[in-house]
Formats: structure tokens, C-alpha cells, sequence
């Protein structure tokens, strides 16, 4: 009787946590961390205060599952690299075209700045950040290249720094442009031709 009772809870309270994060979301991004506030996040999600600190302790806690929850968002894009039937080619390009919609994207940027700024008062606001969100793409990342480099479709190396390579080739001065520029205008820097220019030199690098 009782676990049937916790059973039939289970989707209140992930609703309730979806809406939570959901609003969240867009209170840190518009705001940054220090200037968020829990009961604005309470009133967009309609529940209460203490729904909040029950599901999360704390401001510092909801801050990370919220920037887990993009990354797991973004991964989830993110297209497999394990296709045999697909060109490695084709799969970089596909990645380097996902990762850069999503970072290029003018929430993303906004939100960036801020934490930069935010970073110089609370730095284990930095570290919060990199491992709930960046580290974890990174490794994601990291893996995705060994396999390949296991298959035979990459050349051995360091897959570590195979992956720094790939991110920075990709990345290339855009991220200048999205620091400084209007953020809509930051975004549409980013083209495909740019991508698979990218891609190229990087297989050229790395090519068996």
C-alpha cells in the first residue's frame, strides 16, 4: 500500500522538479546567480519556497542541477558518433553544428557573461559551473574520439588533447565575438561553411 503511494507521487514530483528547473533556467540566465531569486523562481514554477529548498537544499544546489539539465539537454542533440554507415566527416560536422547551436545561442551568451562576472566576487561559483556542465561535456567529448581513434577512423593520440584540439578548431574566434558583440549578431557568425572548415583541418591532423 505504501509503495504504491510513492509510486503514484513519482510524477507530481517530477513535474514539479521539470518546473522548477524550468524557471529556474530563466532567472539565472537573466539575472546570473547572486541576483536570482528563489521566490520568483517559486512564483514561475507555482509552487512554494520550501518545494524548492525541499527538492534542492539550497540556491548553490539548484544552480547545478539547472546547469546539469542544459548540458543532459544538449548531449541529448548531440548525435551519436557510432554509426558506421555515416562518413566521420559527416559525424564532426553534425557535433561541431549541434555544440555550436547550443553555445552560440543567445541565452547561452548572456548567460556566460554574467557568470564571468560573477566569478571574480564567488569563485566556487566557477568550479560549480565547470563540473556540472563544461567537464562533463568535455569527457563526453574525450570518449566520443577514442572510440573513433580505436576503430581505426583517427589516427592514435591523446584523445584528451585530441578533443581540445577539435573544441578550439571549431570555436575558433567566435568566442571573442560572443563576449563582445550583440549577442543575435554573435550567433549568426557561426556558419556552416566555418564548421566544415574546421572539421577538415582537424581530420587532416588527425587522419590515419
Amino acid at each position: 500500500m505504501n509503495t504504491g503511494k510513492r509510486l503514484a507521487h513519482r510524477p507530481v514530483d517530477q513535474a514539479k522538479q521539470d518546473a522548477i528547473l524550468a524557471s529556474a533556467r530563466d532567472e539565472f540566465f537573466e539575472y546570473g546567480f547572486e541576483s536570482a531569486s528563489i521566490e520568483r523562481i517559486a512564483a514561475a514554477a507555482n509552487v512554494s519556497k520550501v518545494t524548492i529548498y525541499n527538492h534542492f537544499q539550497n540556491k548553490e544546489n539548484l544552480f547545478s542541477a539547472m546547469v546539469g539539465s542544459e548540458c543532459r539537454i544538449m548531449r541529448g542533440n548531440l548525435p551519436e558518433m557510432s554509426d558506421e554507415e555515416m562518413p566521420l566527416r559527416t559525424e564532426l560536422v553534425n557535433f561541431a553544428q549541434a555544440m555550436m547551436e547550443f553555445l552560440s545561442s543567445p541565452d547561452i551568451i548572456r548567460f556566460d557573461r554574467r557568470m564571468a562576472a560573477e566569478v571574480e566576487r564567488h569563485p566556487e561559483l566557477g568550479e560549480l559551473f565547470l563540473n556540472a556542465g563544461p567537464r562533463l561535456m568535455q569527457k563526453m567529448l574525450i570518449e566520443m574520439l577514442a572510440c573513433e581513434m580505436e576503430k581505426g577512423k583517427l589516427a592514435k593520440a591523446n584523445p584528451q588533447e585530441a578533443a581540445a584540439h577539435l573544441f578550439g578548431s571549431v570555436k575558433g574566434f567566435a568566442d571573442v565575438e560572443w563576449r563582445f558583440s550583440d549577442p543575435k549578431k554573435a550567433a549568426a557568425s557561426v556558419t556552416t561553411a566555418s564548421l566544415e572548415a574546421a572539421i577538415d583541418r582537424f581530420l587532416l591532423a588527425y587522419s590515419t
